[in-house]
């Protein structure tokens, strides 16, 4: 039940208890060379064959990222803690979902709610996915509705690579940031014109169809994809879904000093709810489904004055619709009446952004912004328990919700002691139609130590979340009374080298949350038919460890993964909801432990000239966590941990033929030991998946 069985479990399951489960180290499996952020003005580059050995080692070793500062920077000049996953590491592993590659970034935990296309959520260090703020080429996507951000259909088509924050990202982003950022960049188009096709099949009739194409013409960079996605699951009735998605980026020069650029991204997804009832006591239903349609618009124009300031600004349109359909069936009943829903929940946020950078010297540039959000929501259900009639009568509800969302900030980076401590400062005000202003500074440190290979980090951040609209206004469960959650969060940590052909990197983190948003009791009346509603009650605390080691064992064979040792506890609780609900609260859906390692063997010049092969394994591990069972007696209890092994393996021949530059055949296979677990009680995981297809280059 997509909303009224949210309030439902919401008040079980996710205000109940706690939420839900920085160094710079590249992603856990080995990348390929990297490149710097292509938000930056494009300059001619060279071709990948053209970069020498030992400089694709310096990339891959310290890359440039902009999401940690919004100003380009090295990696191993940041004092938080960022990691980066490149198209070409993507592209090795044959993985198509953003979801899927964040499973294998270190202090991440990604849970899917059954078959592909199901609910998928991340959590960055235990904080909730409304607390982990998600940008799309640097736009935040986060539902206005909820605060999070659903990942099933988020495909990895025309990606340049994704940067992933650790830790909260207040002082340059604002709400949502608690946890941290994930931040997912397409590629600019460059050189001559280049298209690829893909097609794969699998088992349960699973379908895959990708076509690419990028380049330039004259001042013109362009870059797209289109794919289609779609399985028949693994249940015995109604878990079939589909995924059309298309992405686009263009970049026009007009000259040395100026660019514009104009992305665009569309997905329409089809999805069956074999698991809409399953919190009921019905284990199957054959008839609920839902639609998404989810679309981005962002322009954006960059300008240098000289060679000391630059000036960009953007506006952007992002639109979400979800259209849910449970029709009644005989088996489906919920207290002994059946049960039927239909939703509808348009979601758009609109808004602009202007930025500059001043470089004053090398070694010191300041950025300051400002940008600006409209967010509305129009919330509408129908269904056997919705109102107005009662708790046990069909009825609708409704409810519209629109506010404006205001910000500036201000960002100092500065070198001293020749290049020996890097440090980064600054703050921002975000203004809120609702609840007013909050501040949030920050402030970094990076200390490298050149003889022995070595970066000391340290840093220390703010952040909040402002409530989300659900939270505020569900009838009969949102609270228009609620603050903000407000955090603060310290790190530190290590990266070490060992020359090129290993790393270690280590880093320690502590974050508190006051003001988290929880389920309190309220007086059973008709503004409280649930007995309960959102408040602020409660305070987390997180603590936690993650180890990221990386080593070259011969030539072409390397083994890298990560460990995350976690602890969350909840304090302040009040008295009346630990007896209200006869359990502490305590975190949900969070491992202390988590791990993930990927063994990758690649060798080129086998049995032809150009020919190459690429092999792969990659483990997953996440440990025992807290969930909310299905029967509800007890209502919490311990989910088992589950490994998860898959297996890629993929051979280039690279013979050149008529337009055709390279033909490669592949073969993935997901849950290689077929496994049967869950990430999230009452919906099974998907069994072993085999998924083999052929992909052409063309020139």
């Amino acid at each position: 039940m997509q909303f009224s069985s949210w309030i439902l479990s919401t008040i079980v399951a996710i205000s109940l208890f706690a939420p839900i489960a920085r160094a710079q180290e590249p992603a856990s499996a080995p990348s390929p060379a990297q490149t710097q952020t292509k938000s930056a003005p494009a300059k001619p580059k060279a071709a990948p064959p053209a970069t020498p050995p030992k400089k694709q080692e310096a990339q891959k070793l310290n890359p440039v990222v902009v999401t940690a500062t919004r100003i380009e920077q090295p990696i191993a000049d940041i004092g938080t803690t960022i990691t980066v996953v490149e198209d070409p590491q993507i592209q090795e592993q044959k993985i198509d979902r953003v979801g899927d590659v964040l499973r294998q970034v270190p202090g991440l935990q990604v849970t899917q709610s059954g078959s592909p296309g199901s609910v998928t959520d991340v959590s960055i260090r235990g904080a909730t996915s409304a607390q982990t703020l998600i940008l799309v080429d640097g736009v935040e996507v986060n539902s206005g509705a909820t605060g999070g951000f659903d990942l099933a259909n988020l495909t990895t088509d025309n990606l340049d690579r994704i940067e992933v924050l650790r830790g909260a990202g207040g002082s340059l982003y604002g709400s949502q940031a608690i946890g941290g950022v994930v931040n997912v960049l397409s590629r600019e188009g460059e050189g001559a014109p280049t298209a690829s096709l893909v097609s794969a099949g699998g088992n349960r009739a699973t379908s895959q169809q990708v076509a690419t194409v990028s380049g330039a013409d004259g001042n013109l960079h362009y870059s797209g994809a289109v794919s289609y996605f779609s399985t028949e699951g693994f249940r015995p009735v109604n878990d079939n879904s589909d995924n059309l998605s298309l992405s686009s980026r263009l970049d026009y020069h007009l000259g040395d000093d100026t660019v514009i650029r104009g992305f665009a991204r569309y997905s329409a997804s089809n999805v069956s709810l074999p698991n809409f009832l399953v919190f009921d006591g019905v284990p199957l239903d054959p008839t609920a489904h839902d639609r998404n349609e989810f679309m981005l618009f962002k322009g954006e124009v960059e300008h240098h004055f000289g060679e000391n300031l630059m000036v960009r600004a953007s506006a952007f349109f992002v639109r979400q619709d979800l259209r849910l359909n449970a029709p009644p069936f005989p088996a489906g009943k919920v207290f002994g009446a059946p049960y039927f829903e239909t939703d509808s929940i348009p979601d758009e946020t609109r808004g602009g952004l202007a930025e500059a950078i001043y470089t004053w010297t090398e070694g010191f540039r300041t950025v300051a912004g400002f940008d600006f959000k409209d967010r509305w929501v129009r919330s509408g259900s129908s269904c056997t328990f919705c109102e107005p009639v009662s708790p046990f009568g069909a009825g609708t509800t409704t409810f519209h919700a629109r506010r404006q969302e205001y910000a500036g900030y201000l960002e100092q980076e500065g070198s001293f002691l020749d290049g020996h401590l890097l440090v980064t400062g600054g703050f921002r005000v975000d203004g809120n139609s609702q609840f007013g202003k909050e501040v949030s500074p920050a402030w970094s440190v990076a200390i490298p130590i050149t003889k022995i290979s070595t970066t000391l980090r340290g840093s220390y951040s703010e952040g909040f979340r402002a409530p989300a609209f659900n939270e505020l206004y569900y009838p009969n469960y949102g609270n228009p009374n609620l603050q903000p959650e407000i955090s603060s969060e310290y790190d530190g940590g290590f990266t070490t080298n060992f020359g090129e052909r290993a790393s270690l990197t280590a880093t320690y983190f502590s974050r508190r949350v006051h003001n988290l948003i929880v389920t309190v009791p309220c007086k059973y009346g008709p503004s409280c038919l649930f007995g309960a509603e959102a408040g602020n009650a409660a305070r987390v605390d997180v603590q936690g460890v993650e180890v990221v080691p990386s080593l070259t064992i011969v030539k072409g064979l390397t083994l890298s993964g990560n460990v995350t040792v976690l602890d969350e506890t909840h304090k302040d609780a009040p008295l009346n909801f630990a007896k209200a609900f006869l359990t502490p609260p305590r975190p949900l859906r969070v491992a202390k432990h988590t791990a993930s390692a990927l063994l990758q063997y690649v060798r080129s010049a086998n049995f032809l000239p150009n020919d190459r092969i690429t092999a792969s394994v990659n483990y997953i591990f996440v440990g025992d966590r807290d969930d909310i069972t299905v029967s509800g007696v007890p209502p919490i209890a311990n989910h088992a941990a589950y490994n998860l092994v898959s297996a890629v393996v993929s051979y280039a021949m690279g013979i050149p033929l008529s337009h055709v530059n390279n033909e490669e055949v592949f073969a993935r296979v997901s849950n290689l030991m077929d496994r049967d677990y869950s990430e999230a009680f009452g919906f099974p995981a998907p069994t072993i998946n085999v998924l083999a297809g052929v992909k052409l280059d063309f020139d």
